[in-house]
């Protein structure tokens, strides 16, 4: 009976104690220049302990000592803050104090290296520009200043440096602090002289050379890492897999600041990769990883190779997670160990967007990365707009009969209605494409095409051949040195083409295209630059080429002042006929405003030549502001070109929406 009594009394209180921290409340008295919602911000988690846990005296003084770290950042060195519970709920008692900024910082005893450098390191602010940053006092922040100080002289060379920021001081009233940073900077260490000792199959020039830094000059704990770290990769990569660098710099030997350093090498044999182990693949046959490796098995170790392979496989999308990893089976052999999680496989993807030519956009995607188990994807994709509709169906193998070659065969149908015109048409083009270098492709290409023109307004004899089957082979280079294809902050991508075109089995044509884009960040700004052109040579009159296969120019990838396929040969009525002939150049500065949000500021110009001959007469220029907001995928642009010259019949600009980089 007294058990159960027991038991009872324990229940009651337990549940007194579980109602106490469900009604538990934080309250902040005192606060004079921080508001409640910034406080209750700041010590969000000890509210959220409190409110689910209950609230004891731990909590309590948890959330009064995290509440005093607060304000300390925020430059209140004298705050105070204690805490008084009242039942269920817990008072923060704050008494503030005066809030301090940094008044004045000055640098003592720096000889060798200016006070302006040293500024850089401590605050990021000029010393003369302190004040007028209003940079609240930290104390910790201050502390935080000399040792950045000090890691940089450390940097340079002043292994014995000593910075001291203890002769800081506020003002009498608490509002100002005036930092003193005392420096004794010692001596400036150089390498002195490099031994290599152990067992070295390589001649000291070479292993002079695989250091990674220059054996003199100024010594740094960061240059000496790199050093051993350097030998260790460069005798790795000549199939030196157990090798082992120890490097060692005796400062007690060191003469007139030169530190010697010792190299001790033990490089053992070459090792040979004997063969591959998968790990984790159900959908992905095995030998489609053991062909991929083919060149690596049976060969001495290089990984690099096993580097390049490795990125290789992640491109192909068909791994949510991919590790190689070398193992040691016997003195000299390797096997490398591939552990792998396959990543979804078939893919169905539905899209709606909105283009200013194009109208509303209704897009379906439906992919297999794994088509037949062979590792190669295939995609059908449907496309329908305001202007009509469009079909692909996309096989990608990237390694064609096994080889170096990556083959793209593309089998595409549309009815679309244009400006003046309908068309409807077929075709089928294969793309065989190499990687010389690894930012650098050749291609080669050849399209078969049926198409058949309708006229919509613009008269027939300005359209060229109403129906007619195209033939053509080509070939183009791509040079992309950007970081970034989808986003790019800087590099450059560099294409050209140029290809044979037949109609109804006659050559008809030729065309050379061309385009640079060149991008360089600035901040967090970006100034992007770009340059295309093309041109057409026919063998009869230019109007013998079918308008579909011309060029045209403005619009929001081209020139911005200008609607859409505006800029260029009319017709009577308005409608754009295309040309042979045509350039464009485009300057943009990207800027951030908030978050993802940015503008631009951008200038174009470009022309548009109805006959073959190239020049720049009839150049229109345009420039602009647009918004910008920054996807996975790219950014989202809304534009508007203005005209600064228009002639008879044209806008005075143009507004355009649609995504990606305009070139």
């Amino acid at each position: 009976m007294m058990r159960l009594r027991f038991t009872f009394i324990r229940c009651v209180i337990a549940a007194l104690l579980l109602a106490s921290a469900v009604a538990a409340v934080v309250e902040f008295s005192g606060a004079v220049e921080v508001d409640a919602a910034r406080l209750r911000q700041a010590v969000g988690d000890q509210i959220h302990d409190i409110e689910s846990r209950g609230l004891t005296p731990a909590r309590a003084d948890d959330a009064a000592f995290f509440l005093a770290s607060f304000y300390r950042k925020q430059g209140y060195p004298k705050v105070v803050v204690n805490y008084e519970i009242r039942g269920a709920t817990v008072v923060l008692k704050i008494s503030e104090g005066p809030r301090a900024f940094l008044r004045s910082l000055q640098f003592v005893g720096n000889i060798k290296t200016d006070s302006a450098v040293l500024a850089r390191y401590f605050s990021g602010v000029a010393v003369e520009e302190i004040a007028a940053a209003k940079i609240p006092f930290h104390e910790a922040e201050v502390v935080g200043g000399g040792d950045r100080v000090r890691g940089y002289y450390v940097s340079e060379g002043w292994l014995d440096v000593l910075v001291d920021t203890s002769a800081t001081r506020l003002s009498p009233d608490g509002r100002a602090a005036d930092v003193i940073v005392k420096i004794t900077e010692g001596i400036r260490y150089e390498f002195g002289a490099v031994e290599i000792v152990g067992d070295v199959p390589y001649s000291r020039a070479e292993l002079l050379a695989a250091l990674g830094v220059k054996p003199e000059g100024v010594f740094s704990p960061a240059a000496f890492d790199t050093m051993q770290g350097s030998v260790r990769s460069w005798l790795r990569g000549r199939g030196h897999f157990a090798a082992s660098v120890v490097a060692e710099a005796d400062m007690l030997h060191a003469r007139d600041g030169r530190i010697p350093v010792r190299i001790t090498i033990k490089a053992g044999p070459k090792f040979r990769v004997g063969g591959i182990v998968s790990r984790g693949l159900d959908r992905v046959k095995p030998e489609f990883i053991e062909k991929r490796f083919s060149k690596i098995t049976n060969a001495d170790y290089a990984p690099a190779l096993i580097d390049e392979k490795y990125r290789e496989l992640l491109r192909t999308g068909l791994f949510r997670t991919l590790r190689v990893v070398p193992k040691e089976i016997s003195p000299g052999q390797l096997t490398l160990l591939l552990e792998a999680e396959e990543a979804k496989q078939k893919e169905f993807g539905f899209e709606v967007g909105y283009g200013s030519y194009d109208g509303v956009v209704v897009q379906t995607r439906v992919a297999d990365r794994n088509f037949l188990r062979t590792g190669r994807p295939l995609s059908l994709e449907l496309k329908s707009s305001q202007r009509g509709y469009e079909g692909e169906l996309l096989h990608v193998d990237p390694w064609f009969c096994d080889s170096e070659w990556a083959l793209r065969t593309r089998l595409y149908s549309q009815f679309r209605d244009e400006d003046g015109y309908s068309k409807k048409g077929a075709g089928l083009r294969v793309d065989a494409t190499r990687r010389v270098l690894p930012r650098w492709e050749l291609s080669a290409f050849t399209e078969l095409a049926l198409a058949n023109v309708t006229p919509a307004g613009i008269e027939p004899q300005f359209l060229g051949p109403l129906d007619y089957t195209l033939m053509s082979i080509g070939l183009a280079q791509k040079l992309d040195h950007r970081d970034d294809p989808l986003n790019p902050r800087h590099g450059f991508l560099f294409l050209t083409s140029i290809e044979l075109d037949a109609l109804d089995g006659q050559f008809a044509f030729g065309r050379v295209t061309a385009r640079y884009s060149h991008y360089q960040s600035i901040g967090r700004s970006l100034l992007a630059m770009g340059l295309r052109v093309g041109w057409i040579i026919p063998v009869g009159d230019a109007a013998d080429v079918p308008i579909d296969l011309r060029y045209f120019n403005g619009g929001g990838a081209s020139v911005r002042s200008f609607a859409e396929r505006a800029l260029g040969p009319k017709d009577t009525t308005g409608n754009p006929l295309g040309g042979a002939f045509y350039t464009v150049a485009n300057v943009e500065w990207d800027f951030p405003l908030t978050g993802a949000l940015g503008g631009a500021l951008f200038a174009d110009a470009g022309n548009l030549a109805g006959d073959s001959t190239p020049g720049l007469e009839e150049l229109r220029l345009g420039v602009g502001i647009g918004v910008r907001y920054l996807l996975p995928i790219g950014p989202m642009r809304l534009d508007y070109g203005y005209n600064p010259s228009p002639r008879l019949g044209e806008a005075s600009g143009a507004i355009h929406f649609s995504f990606g980089f305009a070139f």
